[in-house]
């Protein structure tokens, strides 16, 4: 059987749409990934910092790492996670469960906690201070610093988003089905009609053929042959 992809539930034009729509009216970065963390859409509304990190290939395989350790977290818990990233951020990890598989996830951050060690926290790398690069440490100082209650706020409006997400994708599925039902025993009515109807024809003409010689000898007045 076919392993589900996220794009197979919900169309990256929707993925799209979703993201701008939750980014502007809660400014907090928005994107999909896949069920290993790897983003799998364009981001919507990040932060220059997260931009310039994940423009390399260290930045992108620890957002990754990140996003995947939130997401393994939020699966156990079964609910989401808030997870400060391996950067410092705020990292909000909503798994996207179908038919009992995790299929990917929506990721929101991009903004700092205003009270500190509220919530699991990332290793930072070792090998790499982000702050020590001067631009790096120019675009940390822009990023919105909110309260926990905006972060939990977000949180709840981005989890009612994926439970209708999967509501809808769900209730799709099962109209395909019925469809593809529906159209199954159509064709097996059809089918069963024909076969009624060749039946019928096979019957007649053994009937006829038993018949015709009787006939005929009793039209003639003669004897059937034993």
């Amino acid at each position: 059987m076919k392993k589900l992809k996220l794009n197979d539930v919900i169309t990256e034009k929707s993925q799209n749409e979703i993201q701008d729509s939750f980014s502007v009216a809660t400014g907090f970065g928005v994107i999909f990934t896949d069920a290993q963390g790897n983003h799998v859409s364009s981001k919507s509304n990040f932060c220059r910092f997260c931009t310039k990190i994940n423009e390399t290939e260290k930045g992108a395989f620890y957002c990754s790492c990140t996003n995947k350790n939130a997401i393994a977290i939020a699966l156990k818990t079964k609910k989401p996670c808030i997870y400060i990233c391996h950067a410092g951020l705020i990292n909000i990890e909503i798994p996207l469960i179908y038919e009992d598989e995790c299929i990917g996830a929506i990721t929101a951050g991009n903004v700092l906690c205003s009270e500190d060690n509220l919530y699991p926290r990332d290793p930072a790398p070792k090998d790499i201070n982000w702050l020590d690069d001067p631009e790096l440490a120019a675009y940390y100082r822009e990023i919105p610093v909110v309260t926990p209650e905006q972060i939990d706020g977000t949180t709840a409006a981005l989890s009612n988003i994926t439970n209708y997400i999967i509501q809808t994708a769900a209730y799709a599925q099962v109209q395909k089905q019925l469809a593809k039902r529906s159209e199954e025993l159509l064709d097996m009515e059809i089918r069963r009609s024909r076969l009624e109807k060749q039946l019928k024809l096979a019957q007649l003409d053994a009937l006829q053929k038993q018949v015709t010689p009787h006939f005929i000898v009793c039209i003639m007045g003669l004897k059937p042959s034993p």
